[in-house]
């Protein structure tokens, strides 16, 4: 009687424990084709179309708009994406080349003047470039219901409001790289970088909860907020010299490996 319980019992488990075993192996012949897979690729990096040697200085960025910071932004994110792949110097040694050259800010060398810089700096090109459009403008919609509603003390119905600030910026500039060897222009661009943020707001002020009679116009708004602006900002500048860099920097492909 016992033998036959037990031989029911290892009769009912045996599938079960076959069926995990099985799913086990189908697990571990998926994850060894997958890693089999990862390992057969690896990331190729491709010369850029505009090669400019091994070193670069960037000179400067004139500025036509009136934000006088623009320009030097564009410079700061400009030096930090080259210094993926070349040697770009200091912006001090920059300068103290250009004031012995006799060079201000906004004078672009020609090509004699060219070549002498890279001469005393000991760089393969130079870029530089003017900075002509920059906007950033705030706008915001007309207060809409929310769709929550309170009754007051009175029995009267009252509507909460929102709206949306949009918050855009778009900033342009033309840059220019020259060879420090011919002095000629190997590689001109203009660009135009934007970006954008949108953030949902409870209307509160005068008042957050509103009578059915009493709609919210635009003139209940508060003034635009800028706290959007620099990290917007710092997007369209990123996406900008992106745009200019293309053909100057490395491209990468995942190729597999023979």
């Amino acid at each position: 009687m016992n033998g036959a319980s037990v031989w029911s019992t290892q009769r009912k488990i045996q599938p079960h424990g076959v069926k995990r075993m099985k799913r086990k192996l189908l697990l571990l012949v998926v994850l060894a084709a997958l890693l089999s897979g990862c390992a057969g690729y690896q990331r190729v990096q491709h010369p850029p179309r505009v090669n400019l040697g091994s070193t670069v200085a960037v000179l400067f960025f004139d500025n036509f708009t009136d934000d006088y910071a623009i320009s030097h932004e564009v410079e700061q994110e400009l030096v930090k994406t080259l210094s993926g792949y070349y040697r770009v110097l200091p912006p001090a040694e920059v300068e103290w080349a250009l004031v012995r050259l006799g060079l201000l800010r906004g004078q672009s060398p020609d090509p004699n003047q060219a070549i002498r810089l890279g001469q005393m700096l000991g760089v393969d090109a130079l870029v530089m470039g003017e900075v002509s459009g920059y906007f950033q403008p705030v706008t915001q919609t007309p207060p809409y219901p929310t769709g929550r509603e309170m009754t007051d003390e009175r029995g009267n119905k009252l509507y909460q409001y929102e709206y949306v600030e949009n918050t855009q910026v778009m900033v342009s500039f033309t840059g220019r790289v020259m060879d420090t060897r011919s002095g000629n222009v190997i590689h001109r661009l203009r660009v135009q970088g934007q970006s954008s943020s949108e953030r949902k707001e409870i209307l509160r002020y005068p008042r957050e909860w509103w009578p059915a009679n009493r709609r919210p116009t635009t003139w209940d708004l508060p003034a635009p907020s800028y706290s959007q602006v620099p990290w917007v900002r710092q997007n369209a500048i990123r996406e900008a010299i992106s745009q200019f860099t293309e053909d100057i920097m490395p491209t990468y492909t995942w190729e597999k490996v023979q």
